[in-house]
């Protein structure tokens, strides 16, 4: 496979729709148009793998497998929503995918608590112990919830995505969406301020 180009300077340039125009072209015998997609978007979906998956090794691999899937697809996307959204949805049903499996051997929720843990074992002032223990009562306050209380607040408050794009996601209109949003948040705060007073 080649994957020089003596304008890879050039693609830094380009904006979103002419990048992915290259891909198109170059695809599969050139991958030099493909690695500055990756460069852009590789932090976006390796943060939203690591909060919806709590593990570095997982989030790693499933960031790998989702770029590797978009390159065999970027043919079929056709650009209706934004790349970011066919991205994204791209990356969630990897996620959920591997949750699934995860779910089979181990809880998710005992795995994050224990990285919490070892975080705030390191933590050398008050300030920053105090931060660790809100971002633990978060994430307490997060697994307690219903899936589709989870999955929403972790589309907008984690992988900070947009109504109109979770909408898109998951095949709800605005509306709905927004209303869906809001009774997340209703019983998240019920749930953080239950586990603030047990404290």
């Amino acid at each position: 496979m080649d994957n020089e180009s003596p304008n890879i300077g050039s693609l830094e340039d380009l904006d979103e729709d002419a990048l992915i125009e290259r891909c198109r072209a170059e695809i599969p015998h050139q991958t030099v148009a493909f690695h500055e997609l990756v460069r852009r978007y590789e932090g976006m979906v390796y943060h939203t793998c690591l909060r919806m998956l709590g593990n570095v090794e997982e989030a790693e691999e499933t960031c790998q497998d989702a770029f590797l899937r978009v390159f065999q697809k970027l043919h079929q996307f056709e650009g209706r929503s934004s790349f970011k959204t066919w991205l994204f949805r791209v990356v969630y049903n990897f996620c959920m995918t591997r949750r699934r499996k995860l779910a089979i051997r181990r809880e998710r929720g005992t795995e994050i608590q224990a990285e919490i843990v070892r975080e705030s074992e390191t933590q050398d002032t008050e300030a920053e112990a105090n931060e660790t223990e809100l971002s633990e009562t978060v994430h307490r306050a997060i697994d307690r919830l219903k899936p589709d209380d989870k999955e929403i607040i972790q589309l907008r408050f984690i992988s900070d995505l947009s109504l109109e794009e979770i909408a898109e996601i998951l095949g709800l209109g605005l509306s709905a969406a927004k209303m869906r949003l809001y009774r997340a948040m209703d019983r998240f705060k019920t749930v953080y301020q239950n586990l603030e007073e047990s404290h």
